[in-house]
């Protein structure tokens, strides 16, 4: 049997080595507040050698501000002493050696040596948990912040179909407060009826397989509001696993008004097909109708012309002249008019080698180019989706435009070039010709507009409004920048993948 001294010893023998080898930091105090053990931890935590604390003020470990308050505490301490946290429910705070001051927490124990009182602090350094928590308590700031500023509603639910997440914008566009619905099954508020077996279904599915038709999916679906009323969305399901648990967040955006909107541009859509069907038969029935009577009178003047042939009246011959003119102007403007109504009949996309259009155009156009001594520069061109009769006739009234509109006395110098700019080619057709104010830039654009006189130059009115047409129905538009008695430079786009205006 072990005497009392044996026991005492080996119990001080087994206390000295937990104090020495213990991974926290202990410190021993009397009621004074005088250091009169450190354990090695705790040389390391604050940076001072153990015989630098003995005898010193325990309030040397503690920040200069809080120090007072600090001797007040541990005298309260002392008249009551028992093992509990220190500063329960606030935030403590140490100072090591350096100046450097950092969070601790701290179990107070107590022991009689004696006849004095004797305080056993464990102190943990807890510098690091409290940085992660600042971390997380930032991240979940931004969080809220984020559920609660988004346009879209967000909606989150378990495993067992239950809501635990439901943000302002769920509340806006279902009904529901959060405090009503937290908690209930997503398949017995927001989904319809005839929905909710599939959504029962799928969410097994998934849990049990792993497959799925929507998740991670942009899909659009009917819901229900608080009223019962069923309205369309767009959705988005998103599965995640935080802590072993799955769970899922929805994304969802009311598109009432969007569908709504879809409606009224499809209505708007065929309303303007119909409009423009009528619009071009009427075009071409006026056409048509108008050359008849311009037949009659052609036929009328020939007469006139071979019954006035023999007679040396210089006013009839005149006169009738002035006849002639008028009715092939007349015709001219009548045939313009009839093309114009046709644009975009043909209405089939092909590969087009701009290239060979161009050139086809100058061969229609020799003539008039070796007339007026016409110099044409042609860089590499792109081929594109088109419409071959329409980028034809847009090409040949640019070019022969910059042929008839040069300064007299001087060839028209043209260039025609390509760049790409995005989803578009872009055209170029420059020339040296008289120019255009900026003031008509866009006025040229639009039918039977002329800022010439017909003494001055030929024309319809009708070419330009022509080229409008003909790069809209390409997906395109055309403009033009001119500097009069410099010239002008035409560009026109064209969507490099086209797809048909009449089908899309």
């Amino acid at each position: 049997m072990k005497d009392q001294n044996e026991i005492l010893l080996e119990n001080e023998k087994a206390f000295k080595s937990l104090f020495e080898h213990a991974t926290i930091s202990i410190l021993v105090t009397d009621e004074n507040g005088d250091i009169n053990l450190v354990n090695p931890n705790a040389e390391k935590l604050f940076g001072y050698t153990r015989d630098e604390l003995a005898g010193k003020p325990i309030e040397l470990l503690i920040p200069e501000p809080l120090r007072d308050i600090h001797r007040h505490h541990r005298q309260h301490y002392f008249n009551a002493p028992k093992a509990r946290p220190m500063g329960l429910g606030k935030d403590l705070f140490a100072r090591d050696k350096n100046g450097r001051t950092f969070p601790v927490e701290i179990s107070l124990g107590y022991y009689k040596l004696g006849t004095k009182n004797m305080a056993v602090a464990f102190i943990t350094d807890v510098s690091e948990r409290k940085k992660a928590e600042t971390i997380l308590r930032a991240s979940e700031e931004t969080t809220r912040l984020i559920m609660n500023s988004a346009l879209d509603a967000i909606i989150c639910i378990d495993t067992e179909g239950c809501i635990t997440v439901w943000n302002p914008q769920a509340e806006k566009i279902f009904g529901w407060t959060e405090a009503e619905i937290k908690g209930s099954r997503l398949s017995d508020t927001i989904i319809p009826e005839q929905y909710r077996a599939l959504h029962e279904a799928g969410l097994k599915r998934y849990l049990t397989t792993r497959e799925h038709n929507v998740i991670n999916k942009l899909i659009e679906i009917t819901a229900l509001n608080r009223q019962g009323k069923e309205f369309p969305i767009e959705l988005t399901i998103i599965p995640m696993r935080q802590k072993d648990t799955d769970f899922f967040c929805a994304f969802i955006r009311d598109i009432t008004e969007k569908r709504e909107a879809e409606v009224r541009q499809k209505e708007y859509a065929e309303d303007l097909k119909q409009k423009n069907i009528e619009l071009e038969q009427f075009a071409y029935v006026a056409s048509h109708d108008l050359q008849e009577p311009l037949r009659t009178v052609s036929g009328f003047v020939e007469l006139l012309k071979r019954h006035y042939k023999d007679q040396s009246d210089e006013n009839v011959t005149k006169y009738i002249n002035y006849i002639t003119d008028a009715s092939d102007r007349m015709r001219r403007l009548v045939q313009d008019l009839l093309d114009y109504s046709r644009l975009g009949r043909e209405r089939i996309l092909e590969p087009i080698d701009c290239n060979h259009v161009v050139q086809q155009v100058l061969n229609d156009l020799t003539m008039a180019v070796q007339e007026s001594g016409a110099v044409v520069h042609i860089d590499r061109l792109p081929v594109i989706a088109g419409y071959a009769t329409e980028m034809k006739q847009l090409f040949q009234n640019l070019i022969s435009n910059s042929i008839k509109f040069r300064k007299p006395g001087q060839p028209a110098v043209i260039s025609i070039s390509a760049m790409p700019a995005e989803e578009y080619w872009k055209f170029k057709i420059t020339d040296n010709g008289i120019g255009i104010e900026d003031k008509y830039w866009e006025r040229i654009f639009i039918i039977f507009q002329r800022l010439h006189t017909k003494n001055e130059y030929e024309g319809t009115g009708i070419g330009l409004a022509h080229c409008k047409k003909i790069a809209e129905l390409h997906n395109g538009k055309i403009w033009v920048d001119s500097t009069p008695g410099e010239g002008s430079t035409f560009y026109f786009t064209i969507r490099k993948r086209n797809t048909d205006p009449w089908r899309a």
